[in-house]
Formats: C-alpha cells, structure tokens, sequence
C-alpha cells in the first residue's frame, strides 16, 4: 500500500509544470477568452475581481479591457501560482493595473462591492454541487 501512495506522489506535477501547461492552454484558448472578454463589455476604469486567476494570463487580458484606468485584482490560493502570475505581470505593460493576492474564493478577503465586476475560468463549479455557495460568496 505505501508503494502505491508513493507511486501516485511522484505523478503528481510540480507547480512549474503545472503553471507551463496553464501557460500553453491559455495561449491556445486566448481568442476565445477575449472574445468573451469582449463580449462583457467592461467599462473603461472599472475595478474587477480575477477568482482562481492561476498564472495570471485571465487577469492581463482582462486589466487590458479595462485600461487605461481600470484595475483587476487576481486571487489564488497557489502561493506559487501567483508568483508567476506577478512576475508575468511586472514583464507587461499593464503591471500597475493589476494586483495579486493570496485567497479563497469561497471566503473572499475583500469587503461587499469592493469590484464592479468578477471574472472565474476554470474555478468555481468544481466540485458542481459546491457551485452555488460559490457563486454568492462572489455575487
């Protein structure tokens, strides 16, 4: 038995690998988040919540909607992921106009209409039956 826990917790990916294949996913579905981005509508200068931002990619596209006043703030729980969501945003132009913080979605670290809006990919509804907690947390 400890031979297979062992086994199953050398697969499990360290944070680099998992940070490049968020990298290579959110390249490859880069136009149809902006897109939906686009779709949204945000308003210029507005101040938006990133919920599960990861490696940050959601939260650049998204402070770039928003600019050139508007600001997005990404939280995650991966102490690690949000290195390399700051060091990817300190590369870009549009580092002053996003923050990142250590955070849980579901008991959020900001006062009630702290954001104009909220934005979450591949966060919340997972687990489907946690969903709805979920979604009023950030409502």
């Amino acid at each position: 038995m400890g031979n297979e826990n062992t086994k199953f917790a050398n697969q499990v990916p360290d944070t680099d690998t998992i940070a490049h294949k968020l990298y290579l996913s959110d390249f490859l579905r880069e136009p149809v988040i902006c897109s939906a981005i686009h779709a949204l509508q945000l308003p210029s200068g507005s101040r938006g919540l990133d919920a599960g931002c990861g490696i940050g990619s959601h939260t650049l596209l998204l402070a770039e909607a928003v600019a050139p006043d508007g600001h997005v703030t990404g939280i995650d729980l991966s102490l690690e992921l949000l290195g390399h969501a700051r060091e990817t945003a300190n590369r870009s132009s549009l580092s002053e106009h996003v923050s990142f913080q250590q955070g849980d979605v579901s008991k959020l670290p900001f006062d009630d209409d702290t954001f104009d809006w909220v934005w979450s990919s591949d966060c919340v509804g997972y687990p489907v039956g946690e969903s709805l907690p979920l979604l009023r947390e950030l409502a």
